[in-house]
């Protein structure tokens, strides 16, 4: 939810937003979730709010948007994510982690509504991944399956609008 405490503003030349974003592999899955218009998917997680530690911000988001309790494990990567998206720069630190669903009943499709946004999530195969378009895009099977302490990363300046 994008409150009056959300880490997210307008600046001259653009948008800084401060995200935190979950890790969920199951059975050699990985949940990811993208919006009707969007042509890329990301993993889900939002943005964290004023005084929020990052680890709550991910509880938070993922019970708001899929009603699903999840565990936060290890911190995985850091990010400075430089991107273009519909037509405004952003500019965005993310903290993403290893996440555990608890109770997860199966891995079907299902579409979540949050605030009048939809966000349909999918669990797409670690092994396929290289064959769907995912931002930021450092996010690989190898790199997922490889991280064993966190790594900072610099992701650089996409259009995530291009085809």
């Amino acid at each position: 939810m994008n409150g009056p405490a959300t880490i997210s503003f307008s600046l001259a030349d653009g948008l800084f937003n401060f995200r935190v974003a979950g890790v969920a592999i199951q059975n050699g899955k990985l949940l990811l979730h993208k919006t009707p218009s969007d042509n890329f998917w990301s993993l889900p997680g939002g943005r964290s709010d004023m005084f929020e530690v990052t680890a709550q911000t991910l509880l938070r988001e993922m019970s708001e948007e899929t009603g699903m309790e999840v565990v936060v494990g290890d911190l995985l990567w850091v990010v400075e994510n430089f991107f273009e998206y519909n037509g405004i720069r952003h500019h965005e630190i993310g903290f993403y982690y290893k996440m555990e669903i608890l109770d997860l009943q199966n891995e079907l499709d299902f579409v979540a509504t949050e605030k009048g946004s939809e966000l349909t999530f999918h669990w797409h195969s670690l092994q396929n991944l290289h064959q769907i378009k995912i931002y930021p895009e450092f996010i690989t099977s190898d790199l997922i399956e490889n991280t064993t302490s966190a790594k900072h990363i610099v992701a650089d300046f996409k259009n995530l609008n291009e085809g």
